[in-house]
């Protein structure tokens, strides 16, 4: 608890905000100041504040605004003064903030009787901008620019003396532990009571040693999210444009500071505690901490949040009216209980290593020669489970909801049937404990080892030390370390230290048993002396996330080895180093998605599951069509390896059998298929098809498009996002026409379809005329990487016949936009008709990605004479096209896209979907359009609904925020301003709504 408070002035009595009306403000402020125009009062905990907005003039258009402030009578007038030569000083270095408006006497300072009293009032210059609590999120750069600024005041302040700084404040840390001690009674809930007291315990305790050591100097003392204003950037992202309320500056701590400021992030994240991380990064990076400094501040941050609380209650009390006081108190619970639930050993350690210090070590596994927990025979024949997403013993979404913890229990049980016990493992991110796509990420990964016995089990101490036991709990503590073991037993005959009673602190010697189990236990290694009263009482906890582990280590350590196992090796790689490895060894201009991507190893459904066990929706992937881990397609690629995969040359049932069940889903025109393995091997053959149909070289494509990497698929691929240099390196044999966009493209509305053609025939007529007829057109019949844009009415039916008319071939690609994605048709072209009403029919259809499900397999189909021209100049073979693997998958694709209804799926649902979207765009101006159809959608930002300008550096932003949130979406389009909307055929209403639910938070709450 804090030292004694006798001699010091009491905080009990509390500070009321000055009884002054809206008539008295007016009054004082034209007879003092000259000033006068709409008046509205802001804020303030202790003072009184009024915002005038003058009338406007030739010289003001808009009307001068000016802050009238009433100061709390307690504060002198030398207090004042060094508040005003503050804002001065933050002005010199290039800070905006108030600056005092001298009164009609020239005054700074003036003094007016307020409710019968003599109070200070100032007129100050308004700063411009957003007081930074008015924006929801916080991003990490935000953040991290909150540290510089306050970095940066701090240096402005060090060096600045004023007899005015010398101050007895309720907000100075260097009496906030009196302060909460005194007013710890207006906290009445007895649960939240008890929770500050036992914070304000620890805080004293760790402070005691440190407050020599932590400079002083003077501080703002409240640099906050209510004090820090902005101006909204990107997407509402704030950017930081000015200080205000210099109500608190006075002598402090420097590192009080800081902490005041990270206080202010936690309310806007309470998931995650470690967000202030690059706030104190930045600011060390402008006034580099003490080692002592370091270790005060988590400390100081909690102890600033018991400080908010206790004020807040008692101005409550005492300031009957002070809605702003009473707003705050949910808040400021938040500020102090975020902090507050994480061990500071942790939260030091953490913000050590950010800060690239030297952190504590956990605690010590090593044992008193080689004695364990638990006999050597048994731990030799312990099962130890895996739960991560590594495990194969969890299968087909069996982790999920309540069968998680079915399944966990389930596989203990089983482990210890068949081994005796059953031990989990330190440190694993486990996927029963995932919860499925969450906002937040999981709180999953282990701090101990869980032990599950078949019969009662003894355990034995591995070093020499004190045990307690206590409801369920027992521990053993050499004083360094404490093994505390939930769910255990002691054993009476363990000899106390006073040899009267078994429940008084026993101590045991290395080998000496001391405890048992039956059933379920957890084993944790804590770093220092844990009783057995004290961890039943005050567990910490079994659980954490995985950006918090690190930190944790500094408390926990591994128990494995000290009960007999293995150590854990858990850990690894992780998604950074991975991806250095990745741009080390795999060539980087294949890409990937996110500068600082997750590492993604498995996946369910509609689901990605990175390393950490944090399930992902996803959004993008309309490769695996059917969702990840279908059980059907598993176990038969599985069976298939075992009996037999090779080429195609050989004679077997699958392949004919693949090959007619694609015919039957196209006209009959088409009667022969050839399979490759990927859509750009199908549009390199296809091309090569039609050029020995057609006998001619020239092909015709449109702007906007992708069809592959290959030398003739990327010659036809004009998408300026695939290829900047597209238009610049273009064959002369290609020929692009204008990408047929009726949104935002050359020709808009009802007719755009026709216009475009028109051109477009024009185009082949032009080129007829001048010896380079066309023979080959080819397009998708909606354009996908541009966004799933619609191809308007008519344009490919009335192209084709001109083609056509001209001795050519139409080639539809439907590697991204067909085999079923988009709900109502099989084959994208089928939603196009001809003059008379029947729908168009191309000469060639290429299809890759759906048909493989993420497998390597891609289709050419065509009409047999087509396929008889390239037969006429050689064979045509590809080692792994259509092997007997690839075709076995692609039959079961079909079988059970048929049986799951896929189709009818993506139907129903899509259409939900964009019911959902079309409400969701009527409320948020940033989305543009909606594109596509089906599972096959595309969302257009703009920042004008009118000029069209995309949203580029808009829609990046919020792809990264999206991914925060548990959501995987990305851009297309070749001004990078389309979310792509294409998720596997599976996704339910459910993943809908909490797509577009997410979509809305991050365009309503900004980024």
């Amino acid at each position: 608890m804090p030292e004694s408070n006798a001699g010091l002035p009491s905080f009990s009595e509390g500070l009321p905000r000055p009884n002054i009306t809206i008539d008295e403000v007016r009054r004082l402020a034209g007879e003092l100041y000259g000033v006068s125009g709409e008046v509205r009062e802001l804020g303030s905990q202790q003072d009184r504040n009024f915002l005038f907005t003058e009338p406007a003039s030739p010289a003001r258009p808009a009307g001068r605004r000016v802050l009238f402030k009433v100061s709390n009578r307690a504060v002198r007038r030398d207090e004042i003064e060094a508040q005003n030569e503050a804002m001065r000083r933050m002005h010199a270095a290039g800070h905006p903030s108030p600056a005092p408006v001298a009164s009609l006497a020239g005054l700074d300072i003036e003094t007016a009787d307020v409710d019968g009293a003599p109070h200070s009032i100032r007129l100050l210059t308004f700063v411009d901008g957003t007081p930074l609590i008015d924006f929801e999120h916080f991003s990490a750069s935000t953040i991290a620019a909150m540290g510089t600024l306050v970095g940066q005041v701090v240096q402005t302040l060090d060096g600045f003396e004023h007899p005015g700084l010398d101050r007895e404040l309720q907000w100075d840390l260097r009496v906030g532990e009196r302060l909460v001690d005194e007013l710890i009674g207006h906290v009445t809930d007895p649960e939240r009571q008890a929770l500050v007291l036992a914070a304000l315990e620890a805080t004293a305790a760790a402070l005691a040693p440190l407050k020599d050591e932590l400079p002083l100097q003077a501080i703002h003392g409240d640099l906050t999210d209510d004090n820090l204003v902005a101006t909204s950037g990107v997407l509402g992202r704030p950017e930081l444009s000015g200080i205000i309320d210099f109500g608190d500056v006075g002598t402090g701590w420097r590192v009080a500071e800081l902490a005041v400021a990270c206080t202010a992030v936690f309310h806007h994240d309470p998931a995650r505690p470690l967000a202030v991380l690059p706030l104190i990064r930045a600011f060390d990076a402008v006034v580099p901490l003490t080692d002592a400094e370091i270790d005060a501040l988590w400390p100081l941050i909690v102890l600033r949040g018991a400080a908010l609380v206790v004020s807040g209650l008692q101005q409550v009390a005492i300031d009957d009216g002070n809605d702003y006081a009473e707003a705050a108190l949910e808040r400021e619970w938040t500020i102090f209980a975020v902090p507050a639930g994480l061990d500071a050993r942790a939260a030091t350690a953490a913000i050590r290593r950010a800060l690239g210090r030297e952190a504590a070590a956990g605690p010590s596994s090593s044992s008193d020669g080689g004695a364990t927990l638990l006999d050597a025979d048994l731990a030799r024949r312990a099962r130890v489970i895996t739960l991560d997403y590594t495990s194969t013993a969890l299968r087909d979404g069996s982790w999920l909801g309540e069968e998680g913890a079915e399944a966990e229990a389930q596989l203990l049980l089983l482990g210890a049937r068949s081994g005796g016990v059953a031990a989990t493992r330190f440190g694993e991110a486990r996927l029963t404990r995932s919860l499925g796509v969450s906002h937040d990420a999981p709180v999953n990964v282990a701090t101990g080892v869980e032990l599950y016995s078949a019969s009662d089990l003894a355990l034995t101490a591995p070093f020499g030390g004190l045990v307690s036991a206590a409801e369920g709990h027992v521990t053993i503590s050499d004083g360094a370390r404490t093994i505390v073991i939930a769910g255990a037993r002691g054993l009476t005959e363990a000899r106390t230290l006073d040899g009267e009673s078994a429940a008084a602190p026993a101590r045991v010697e290395s080998g000496e048993s001391f405890a048992e189990i039956a059933g379920w236990a957890q084993v944790t290694l804590q770093a220092g002396e844990v009783s057995a009263l004290d961890a039943a009482a005050a567990p910490l906890p079994r659980f954490v996330t995985a950006e918090e582990f690190p930190a944790w280590c500094a408390v926990f350590g591994d128990p494995s080895e000290l009960i007999g196992l293995a150590p854990s090796s858990i850990g690894g790689a992780g998604a950074d180093e991975t991806l250095r490895a990745r741009l080390d060894a795999y060539a980087p201009l294949q890409g990937h998605y996110y500068a600082h991507p997750p590492q993604i190893e498995r996946g369910w459904r509609e689901m990605l599951i990175d390393t950490d066990g944090r399930h992902y929706l996803d959004m993008v992937n309309n490769v695996t069509a059917l969702g990840h881990g279908h059980p059907v397609l598993a176990d038969t690629v599985a069976q298939q390896w075992r009996m037999l995969n090779t080429n195609s040359r050989f004679n077997y049932a699958s392949v004919a059998e693949f090959s007619e069940r694609l015919l039957e889903t196209l006209p009959d025109s088409f009667d022969t298929v050839l399979l490759v393995n990927s859509g750009t091997e199908a549009v390199d053959l296809a091309l090569r098809l039609t050029k020995a149909y057609t006998g001619r070289d020239d092909v015709a494509c449109v702007e906007e498009s992708y069809h592959g990497w290959s030398y003739a698929s990327d010659a036809v691929s004009t998408s300026t996002s695939d290829n900047p240099l597209a238009a610049e390196l273009r064959a002369p044999w290609v020929h692009a026409f204008d990408a047929p966009n009726a949104y935002r493209g050359t020709h808009r509305g009802a007719d755009a379809g026709e216009r475009y053609a028109a051109d477009a025939i024009a185009e082949i007529e032009r080129l007829a005329e001048a010896g380079t007829p066309i023979g080959t057109f080819i397009a998708e019949p909606r354009n996908g990487n541009a966004g799933a844009i619609e191809v308007p009415a008519g344009y490919l039916a009335a192209v084709y016949d001109a083609v056509r008319a001209g001795g050519g071939a139409v080639i539809a690609d439907e590697v991204q936009v067909g085999y079923g994605r988009q709900g109502d048709v099989f084959w994208g072209f089928e939603q196009h008709a001809g003059p008379g009403g029947d729908p168009i029919v191309p000469d060639v259809v290429t299809v890759a990605k759906a048909m493989g499900n993420g497998h390597p397999l891609g289709a050419v189909i065509t009409r047999s004479e087509i396929a008889q021209a390239l037969a006429d100049q050689g064979t045509f073979f590809s080692s792994a096209g259509g092997s007997t693997l690839s075709a076995k998958l692609g039959v079961t694709v079909l079988d059970i896209m048929r049986d799951d209804r896929l189709q009818e799926n993506a139907h129903e649902v899509g259409g939900y979907l964009r019911e959902q979207l079309v409400a969701l765009a009527e409320r948020q101006p940033l989305i543009g359009a909606l594109h596509g159809r089906g599972l096959y959608q595309g969302i257009e930002l703009v920042r004008d609904r009118e000029t069209l300008e995309p949203a580029t550096s808009e829609t990046q932003a919020l792809c990264d925020r999206m991914l925060a949130l548990g959501v995987i979406v990305q851009p297309t389009g070749d001004r990078g301003n389309v979310l792509k909307v294409k998720p596997p055929l599976c996704f339910t209403k459910e993943s809908a709504d909490r797509f577009v639910a997410t979509l809305d938070e991050v365009l309503t709450r900004g980024l």
